[in-house]
């Protein structure tokens, strides 16, 4: 049985029309644990859960991307609090990141009463640079228990998610089908 919370975020995406209906229904075989590094295991459609169920104050410091060989990679860098204080996590809080090659993006929601400590401007300004991604869609805060935001892809792109540690945070790396990453 799903939480409240969880079942919250799932309507809100239903509703706000992040995740199309005849995605809430995915088979089991299209759900993939993300790895703890990178495994080159590119997919076009699914999803992709990962992180840690326990973490439930989490700031999400960054969201930021970088030109690599052969793909472009995005990072959503995390710290989290206890008691007020910033402190170090080993996992990423539980997410999801919904992969639909049909509609280009990738819809992701962090749990963890996440709390948006990056500045939204200069994250835009960034992905206008990507030879991958159309944009980024850095939606409101609609339950105090996730976030969701959107990357939404440029033609045949396919990505890999991963989570990664010391210090905790969120992969995507994104390559492009019909050629080399600029």
């Amino acid at each position: 049985m799903r939480k409240p919370t969880q079942l919250a975020g799932i309507l809100a995406l239903l509703v706000a029309g992040a995740v199309p209906a005849a995605q809430a229904a995915l088979k089991p075989d299209a759900v993939r644990t993300a790895d703890a590094r990178k495994t080159n295991a590119y997919l076009s459609d699914g999803l992709v859960v990962g992180g840690d169920r326990a973490i439930d104050e989490v700031i999400i410091k960054d969201i930021r991307r970088a030109a690599n060989a052969g793909f472009e990679r995005v990072v959503i860098d995390l710290d989290a609090t206890r008691f007020g204080e910033p402190m170090a996590v080993k996992r990423p809080p539980y997410f999801q990141a919904s992969v639909t090659g049909d509609e280009q993006r990738v819809v992701f929601t962090i749990w963890g009463k996440p709390k948006l400590s990056f500045d939204a401007q200069k994250v835009q300004a960034a992905f206008r640079k990507s030879a991958n991604l159309q944009k980024v869609e850095l939606l409101p805060r609609l339950d105090d228990d996730s976030w969701t935001f959107v990357l939404g892809l440029k033609p045949h792109q396919s990505v890999e998610v991963f989570e990664l540690s010391q210090p905790a945070r969120i992969i995507v790396d994104i390559r492009s089908s019909a050629g080399p990453t600029q």
